[in-house]
């Protein structure tokens, strides 16, 4: 398995900077993390995990900074286990109304969730403190503060960062020769490689 320090070797071999002269192991630690990131926000069915998430009071809800976007929510994380299904505001709104002024309640029976507001995400009835459930999400990555330290990808995208560490890398001197066509090409090699099964997977939230 390619790990952290092993795809910044690569990197300094393609640049031609074993030394790191130019580009500081540091400068080049801080564009694998960019490129960490940049992959969760691009893939984020390839970040997909379950978590118990514990609910605050009431109908609005928060996800953990750990969480980039939420997937599905399963069920109730209790002895009754009961299942917990998507629906849209707007139904309530009409078949429901004033559902946001309920009595809090041990379970959930539905949940909402916006792809336009990713971090947050509501639930029907409104819940007591405390409510937990079961719910699939697209975790966020763990910057990795040195070389020894786990990537957050999985690792066969782990060639897909170096090309993204290269472009950053490149950027750097644009200016200078034909670096500004090297970086371009870089790029563009991690966006092929994150695009080859987007169609496929191209809708990671449940339609029902």
């Amino acid at each position: 398995m390619l790990t952290i320090k092993d795809l910044l070797d690569r990197v300094a071999e393609d640049l031609q900077d074993k030394k790191s002269v130019r580009w500081t192991r540091l400068e080049l630690l801080a564009h694998f993390n960019e490129a960490q990131r940049k992959f969760a926000e691009q893939r984020p069915d390839q970040m997909a995990g379950s978590i118990e998430l514990e609910l605050v009071a009431g109908w609005e809800q928060h996800l953990p900074a750990s969480v980039l976007a939420l997937i599905d929510i399963t069920h109730n994380v209790n002895r009754q286990s009961k299942r917990i299904t998507k629906t849209s505001m707007w139904q309530l709104d009409v078949l429901a109304a004033g559902w946001r002024a309920m009595s809090p309640a041990s379970d959930a029976a539905h949940f909402m969730w916006d792809s336009r507001y990713p971090k947050d995400f509501a639930v029907y009835p409104p819940v007591k403190q405390g409510c937990k459930v079961h719910a699939i999400v697209s975790k966020a990555t763990t910057d990795a503060s040195t070389e020894a330290s786990q990537p957050s990808v999985p690792p066969q995208w782990m060639d897909a960062l170096r090309n993204y560490v290269m472009f950053r890398a490149y950027s750097k001197d644009a200016e200078y020769g034909n670096n500004t066509e090297l970086a371009a090409a870089s790029l563009q090699l991690f966006n092929d490689a994150l695009g080859v099964q987007v169609k496929a997977a191209n809708n990671v939230a449940p339609t029902n």
